[in-house]
């Protein structure tokens, strides 16, 4: 079974664990010389969290990630939904759209994480927030996944 961690903010909202990126790096460079079913987890909403990029996490971490996930935050402070809440991807003032899903699919398809014959995980997490219909927020999501492959580029 393997074990992941998810990196996260270190000063923003849940100032958790582990985070930014070469922290991360260098804590699974740790784990691994005594443990091989270790490895990250990197999430996109966390990127505007820790101030990064995708390019950046992605290459920083790429000897250790083992599961991609795919989420939406609110980094304005004041603002409602701050902080790592997994707002629908469009929430008012939040880091995460189709643009930023482009970017990150084609970070992935430039270092070579779609392989077929070894594929990673790749999940989302997005939630309803206030009255929201969790349906049509999944929907959305869906949606804003479509449009954002069909604009990498081939």
């Amino acid at each position: 079974m393997m074990i992941e961690l998810e990196a996260f903010d270190f000063d923003m909202d849940k100032a958790a664990l582990i985070g930014p990126a070469p922290y991360a790096a260098q804590f699974a460079a740790d784990m691994r010389m005594t443990n091989n079913n270790f490895g990250l987890l990197v999430d996109l909403s966390h990127f505007p969290t820790t101030y990064e990029t995708s390019k950046f996490v992605i290459q920083t971490l790429r000897p250790y990630i083992t599961h991609f996930h795919i989420g939406n935050a609110v980094v304005e402070k004041g603002c409602e939904a701050y902080g790592d809440q997994h707002p629908r991807f469009g929430f008012p003032n939040s880091a995460n759209d189709v643009e930023e899903l482009v970017d990150f699919f084609t970070v992935l398809k430039e270092e070579g994480f779609f392989n077929a014959k070894n594929p990673y995980v790749l999940s989302l997490e997005v939630k309803p927030w206030g009255d929201e219909d969790g349906d049509i927020v999944l929907a959305n999501t869906k949606r804003v996944i479509n449009r954002a492959w069909a604009l990498v580029e081939d």
